[in-house]
């Protein structure tokens, strides 16, 4: 096998494993997902208690 054909392939399954990842994450099932994720450091309700803070 020459090494071009093998940097042409390795291109083409980047770029299909890129797009592969773009769509996943646009998808619509991962929406609720993400807006979870995403609120995660706003919605954090731990406080510390007096112990803890020393």
């Amino acid at each position: 096998m020459d090494t071009t054909l093998l940097q042409i392939l390795w291109t083409v399954f980047a770029f299909v494993f890129f797009m592969a990842v773009v769509v996943w994450a646009l998808s619509g099932r991962r929406k609720k997902d993400f807006d979870k994720a995403a609120r995660m450091a706003i919605d954090d309700d731990y406080s510390l208690t007096d112990e803890q803070k020393r």
